[in-house]
């Protein structure tokens, strides 16, 4: 039993000897081939995407003309430029703070003829909608139409 339970004999020496001609070994191979360390394909994929410049587009930008309806107050100046990927709901945030309004809404119209949806794209409507090259959009603080 107690032959089970004891562990063989430790011999130190013996065993640093062991383990430092092995990696003395590893390194001399590396030295004779000349081969670096490999690194993994994740890492040179990330590495290939770090090194190359970013290039950086000019956003286009559209012209916005504003025009209050009713007895709203009006803004000066009235026109605008801001980049064709913003949604409908930027500028009822930005005529929000411009007007100062205590209510949180404001209704903005299209040629004074349709109300667009909050998440529509502004560059889509500029598209579709413009007159004499800008996007015409009236603004009121009640529905003003029915």
């Amino acid at each position: 039993m107690s032959s089970l339970i004891q562990s063989e004999p430790d011999d130190s020496s013996t065993s640093t000897s062991a383990a430092s001609s092995m990696v003395s070994s590893q390194d001399k191979v590396i030295e004779e081939t000349g081969a670096e360390e490999k690194i993994p394909l994740s890492t040179s994929i990330y590495m290939d995407k770090v090194n190359r410049p970013i290039e950086i587009e000019p956003e286009e930008k559209i012209s916005i003309r504003f025009q209050s309806i009713g007895s709203t107050p009006k803004i000066t100046p009235n026109n605008f430029k801001i980049t064709r990927k913003q949604n409908v709901s930027t500028l009822i945030k930005f005529m929000v703070k411009r007007l100062r309004l205590r209510q949180q809404s404001i209704y903005l119209y299209i040629q004074n003829s349709f109300q667009p949806t909050p998440d529509e794209n502004l560059g889509e409507l500029y598209d579709n909608f413009k007159t004499n090259n800008e996007l015409i959009i009236g603004y009121c603080h009640s529905i003003a139409f029915g």
